[in-house]
């Protein structure tokens, strides 16, 4: 995992975001709908006007594979959320999500998180692995109707840091 790191996301990043989250592999993981480049350009201009988020993107060496957001930080309870986390689909199974995500909660750690959540999809085994691999736990479940129109079973996971 010498080369996988996180770099802050930049406007120039808005082409790798939409070709990424454009994946139908990742639409349909995330049960979200195609989007436009505009939509990501816009997008990375309200995150670096928003206290209450950090975006990543993930990389092996200069190569982007990845991308993942947290938000939450402005919260007076310092409880942050991790937004979204999507890797190119050739780099699953290979140990980076659970690699970056144990940074991220490192990195809110230090910075005096008391705690961090997520929601996924009930039926999305791999992500729910991966995150119980990296010490979150189911604290709830929900119905939520998705971008997509699909009504999902979600689960709220948590880990105290």
């Amino acid at each position: 995992m010498d080369n996988i790191k996180l770099r802050n996301v930049h406007e120039n990043d808005a082409n790798f975001i939409f070709s990424i989250m454009n994946t139908d592999s990742i639409l349909d993981s995330l049960n979200e709908i195609p989007t436009q480049l505009g939509d990501w350009e816009d997008a990375i201009k309200e995150w670096k006007q928003d206290d209450d988020e950090e975006d990543y993107v993930i990389c092996d060496g200069d190569t982007p594979i990845g991308w993942i957001g947290v938000n939450g930080l402005s919260s007076s309870e310092k409880i942050a959320y991790l937004k979204l986390a999507a890797i190119l689909p050739d780099r699953h199974n290979k140990g980076i999500g659970h690699y970056i995500i144990s940074q991220v909660i490192e990195m809110l750690r230090q910075r005096g998180y008391s705690k961090i959540a997520l929601y996924t999809d009930q039926d999305n085994r791999k992500a729910r692995a991966c995150y119980s691999k990296c010490g979150f736990e189911v604290t709830e479940t929900l119905t939520e109707e998705m971008s997509n129109g699909r009504i999902v079973t979600r689960c709220k996971m948590e880990l105290l840091l």
